[in-house]
């Protein structure tokens, strides 16, 4: 006989409970920033224009299609760019990489042009610039776009990618870089 697998439903007395909950903004930024997470630098060419701007949440999503998903938030100006361009790459960058993160992240509120200074780049299969020096460059055809909150969920089928060697990456955790070898 087949084992079976125990189903766990909430009671109504768990589910009261869930609902006293109030949670504030600042205690779930605070229990967010202990998750540790790659550092990426997400860019976009095309109508659209030519954007990037740092992320830390992105992940796989299937190896059947090859798909990768990001989140940006709603108001940021290379969201409507990347949705317009229906294309992306995803750079992590490595552990030597912090002020690339910096700078795509606005902290020195450089135009996009002056941005990009910062490094070399190469356009891949889809016309994204890909960081010549990341850890890995993913480049993707936006396949779906979800929201949530403040941010879309973007999923992309991937159409190129380049990887370098095993080597240190960036991480950011408590709000501060670390390095981990990958």
């Amino acid at each position: 006989m087949a084992s079976r697998r125990d189903v766990i439903t909430p009671s109504s007395s768990d589910m009261s409970d869930q609902a006293d909950l109030t949670l504030d903004k600042q205690s779930f930024r605070e229990a967010m920033s202990r998750i540790a997470a790659a550092v990426h630098v997400v860019t976009t060419d095309g109508a659209g224009g030519r954007m990037g701007a740092t992320v830390s949440a992105a992940c796989s999503v299937s190896d059947e299609p090859p798909s990768i998903l990001i989140c940006l938030n709603r108001q940021t100006r290379i969201h409507g760019a990347l949705l317009k361009n229906r294309c992306f790459c995803l750079n992590t960058l490595s552990d030597d990489h912090e002020h690339i993160s910096d700078v795509f992240a606005g902290r020195d509120k450089l135009e996009m042009p002056d941005r990009f200074a910062r490094g070399d780049w190469t356009n891949l299969a889809t016309g994204c610039p890909a960081l010549d020096s990341a850890r890995l460059s993913v480049d993707c055809e936006v396949f779906s776009v979800t929201e949530m909150g403040t941010h879309s969920i973007i999923v992309g089928t991937v159409a190129d990618l380049r990887m370098t060697d095993p080597g240190k990456s960036l991480l950011y955790v408590r709000r501060g870089y670390k390095s981990l070898d990958t």
